[in-house]
């Protein structure tokens, strides 16, 4: 061996040593928590070998750790290039895939695993849950079938299926195998809350209802379990408890509530005060539990509501004294509320309405310039919308295809006129009923949300929706309008009945199984055949 060659290999051996050293030495620091010791670690390797592989996949799981997903995924990728034979930086890839919702990618990294590891359970398990994350719950039970069948014994790997069977619909299933694993394992709450899920499904509210109670015994502290519970006491009606309880959705993580740095308004004195009111979530809540704005009309004290600035010109006359800002405008306050926060304070926390049943009222001047745009002919004017927006997380089961309207379109002397907007409006032209269907959307709200669709409605006889904004705002201003509820709706629907407790002027028809929207339809039709 030449001096050249052996001083070059003791070179390498020494590099090689001193990598191992130092590797390990952060792999210690990342065990312990040390997180922001062991990335200098790797930093220094990859300094002195920039094709590290064990530095490149560790800074990917610490970028991923501090929410610098991209950043993850460039340095897992890298990693895996490099050795393509090392199923666990693939296997962090996957994962790190599924948390930024690139679920093709998720599950061809692995497929890619499990084509190495064909009897690793883990394997297994992971290509199920990147399937259940990309909405094939179908092909994630059968993944999820066989880890289990691998490991029989295992909880998790029973919690990953009994979730699974949940989201593939097959909730007496999901029940039998959850209640197994909540019988080993009280504290795990994911089991717990996917256990009441499968017991709601099935139409057992009681029964999830005293499952909800035993899980948050386990554990007090568990806010999603409190949510969950929250909504299903607002589903039974229950609202003083399901109030009281709905105050732990702040404490859910990713939950979208307006940052505010005061106290919390507890309906104390507010002489000499400002309080700041904010909207939350969608702009059908917005819709609905803006009536309680009149709840503070005469209190001692300023009050400002922060909703999303299109809102108020439509919500201005109601709000009377009570100044409107938009949500990115928050003047100075002493003390703040979440918007559907405010029942729990007023009225026993039962529903309201303003006394005349209405607290939303379209211009006078646009309404009679909307009425020129609509078809004289004489009939019933059925306004109609069919899709909410596709960020709802249950948006799937709410929203439904413009097609279902058929029963609507066959009607004779009705004349339907289209709210739709957005996501969903491009269906009228798939329609071989479209020439039934006068679609103004284009021309409606250029200069305000709703403020248009408010002053066509107006001069409807009927509003026929899904569970849409457009129901909360046809029902805010008194206009007679059909609801279409899926099987088991939101909370605020309640679970049987075709009045609703917020909304006078509005009739619920409801799924009597999953996915029926015909039968839903033929009885719309029926009854605005009816009233004709």
């Amino acid at each position: 061996m030449s001096t050249v060659t052996a001083t070059a290999l003791n070179r390498e051996n020494s590099r090689g040593l001193y990598a191992d050293e130092q590797l390990a030495a952060a792999l210690a620091y990342f065990r312990g928590g040390r997180f922001d010791k062991a990335e200098t670690i790797y930093r220094k390797v990859l300094k002195k070998d920039a094709e590290n592989v064990g530095a490149l996949h560790m800074l990917g799981l610490l970028a991923q750790k501090n929410g610098r997903s991209e950043r993850a995924v460039q340095l897992l990728i890298k990693a895996a290039k490099l050795d393509p034979r090392r199923p666990e930086i693939l296997c962090d890839l996957g994962n790190t895939f599924k948390a930024l919702g690139r679920h093709k990618d998720a599950i061809k990294a692995h497929r890619m695993v499990l084509t190495m590891l064909p009897n690793s359970p883990e394997a297994h398990s992971n290509l199920g849950s990147a399937y259940k994350a990309a909405g094939k719950a179908g092909k994630a039970v059968i993944c999820f079938e066989s880890a289990l069948k691998m490991r029989p014994q295992d909880v998790e790997l029973q919690f990953n299926l009994g979730s699974g069977l949940v989201a593939s619909e097959r909730y007496r299933e999901a029940e039998e195998i959850l209640r197994r694993v909540v019988y080993e394992k009280p504290e795990h709450m994911r089991a717990q809350i996917n256990l009441c899920a499968a017991l709601k499904e099935q139409g057992r509210y009681d029964a999830a209802i005293e499952r909800y109670r035993k899980a948050i015994a386990a554990v007090p502290d568990n806010a999603e379990a409190h949510w969950n519970y929250a909504l299903t006491l607002l589903a039974t009606e229950n609202y003083a408890d399901g109030w009281q309880e709905y105050e732990w959705r702040a404490m859910l993580p990713g939950f979208a509530m307006e940052s505010v740095d005061r106290p919390q308004w507890q309906g104390e004195d507010l002489a000499g005060r400002t309080l700041l009111v904010h909207a939350e979530q969608g702009l059908g809540d917005t819709l609905q539990f803006a009536r309680y704005l009149s709840c503070l009309q005469d209190v001692d004290g300023s009050v400002v509501f922060a909703c999303p600035a299109r809102l108020i010109p439509l919500l201005q006359e109601y709000a009377g004294g009570i100044r409107l800002v938009a949500l990115d405008k928050k003047p100075p306050h002493d003390v703040q509320s979440p918007l559907i926060s405010l029942p729990r304070l007023f009225h026993d926390a039962q529903p309201f309405e303003p006394e005349d049943g209405c607290y939303l009222r379209p211009e006078k001047a646009r309404i009679a310039r909307w009425a020129d745009r609509l078809d004289p002919t004489p009939g019933r004017r059925v306004g109609i919308a069919w899709q909410g927006s596709t960020d709802y997380q249950n948006d799937g089961r709410r929203s439904l295809p413009l097609l279902s309207f058929e029963p609507l379109a066959r009607l004779d002397k009705v004349q339907l006129v289209s709210l739709q907007q957005g996501h969903g409006a491009e269906q009228i032209s798939e329609m071989p009923w479209r020439d039934r269907i006068t679609d103004l959307t284009p021309d409606m709200d250029r200069d305000g949300a709703f403020v248009d669709t408010l002053a066509v409605m107006a001069s409807l006889d009927l509003v026929v929706t899904s569970d849409t904004a457009i129901a909360h705002l046809a029902g805010a201003a008194g206009i007679p309008v059909y609801v279409a509820l899926c099987h088991l709706p939101d909370w605020r629907w309640g679970l049987n009945g075709e009045s609703s407790p917020w909304y006078s002027s509005m009739r619920l028809f409801r799924q009597e199984t999953a996915g029926g929207w015909s039968g839903v339809f033929d009885r719309i039709a029926t009854a605005v055949t009816e009233d004709m």
